[in-house]
């Protein structure tokens, strides 16, 4: 089983935007978005914030280009996808689920949504408590097999900068409770706070994803023979570094991370089944 994870996206429509700005959008998302869907992989994943307001005409912009690749696609809700307009709509222009998982003979794939509906003033994470059950019963089904957990938001207390305020799922939800009672290996992936991170705490791995914009890079994710594989492709394509520079810092609510690529041991993960349980 593999799979190909892409972080905070933050596809802008850019309405103020020059020319000059605007041609550097499109050429910086083509490149991009053309390397993520040309990796092979069994399902292709947003871990939120795929767009940057999330405009119809954003959601519908992306969507386009990703179903014209024919790849399997899932994307999990960010803070910035759910700012404009209500859940409901998103899902209908995007024609994915809130949340949903997919049980496998060798793994569990859960995908969350951990995000508050158009609230711009609050960015930070919320899980509802029929989702937490929900959550809990997908882990018990999944057995000794490893779980790998989808959701934008990290959990408090694990990847940078999750401790600190609205960087993380709410404290106050004890999502640790929830997810140690996982009898084999986890894998919580996430995004958000935009700077790649990989810690171990018990069963689980955390592994968060910096943003497209700060470091064009994908993870891949490759289960086999009870291993598991994480990587960092780096995306190199000429020009491209300098047409990001031309408007990343030009989006409102968007920031360049100095800190983006954390340390050497964030780029890389090789886990054997066995030893993660122990």
């Amino acid at each position: 089983m593999r799979f190909v994870l892409m972080g905070d996206f933050h596809y802008s429509r850019m309405e103020n935007g020059t020319e000059e700005m605007l041609d550097a959008r499109d050429n910086a998302y083509t490149v991009m978005l053309d390397a993520f869907l040309n990796m092979d992989a069994d399902y292709h994943i947003s871990l939120g914030d795929l767009t940057h307001e999330g405009y119809p005409e954003e959601l519908g912009s992306v969507f386009q280009k990703i179903g014209a690749g024919g790849r399997s696609f899932i994307h999990v809700l960010g803070n910035h996808d759910a700012y404009s307009i209500p859940k409901a709509e998103i899902l209908a222009i995007t024609g994915q689920q809130r949340y949903r998982a997919i049980h496998t003979d060798e793994a569990s794939l859960i995908f969350l949504d951990t995000t508050k509906e158009m609230n711009r003033e609050d960015w930070g994470g919320e899980m509802d408590a029929e989702q937490l059950e929900w959550l809990q019963i997908q882990l018990d089904q999944s057995g000794e097999k490893p779980a790998f957990v989808f959701a934008h938001h990290p959990v408090y207390g694990t990847t940078a900068r999750s401790t600190m305020e609205k960087l993380s799922i709410h404290p106050d939800i004890d999502m640790k409770a929830v997810l140690h009672r996982k009898k084999g290996p986890g894998f919580f992936f996430c995004g958000h706070n935009h700077v790649n991170s990989i810690v171990r705490q018990e069963n689980w791995h955390y592994v968060q994803t910096a943003a497209c914009l700060d470091i064009p890079a994908y993870r891949t994710v490759e289960l086999e023979n009870g291993k598991v594989k994480i990587g960092l492709v780096l995306l190199e394509e000429a020009d491209l570094a300098e047409h990001i520079a031309l408007f990343h810092t030009k989006m409102p609510g968007f920031a360049p991370t100095p800190e983006a690529h954390g340390e050497d041991s964030d780029r890389n993960l090789f886990a054997d089944m066995m030893e993660s349980v122990k």
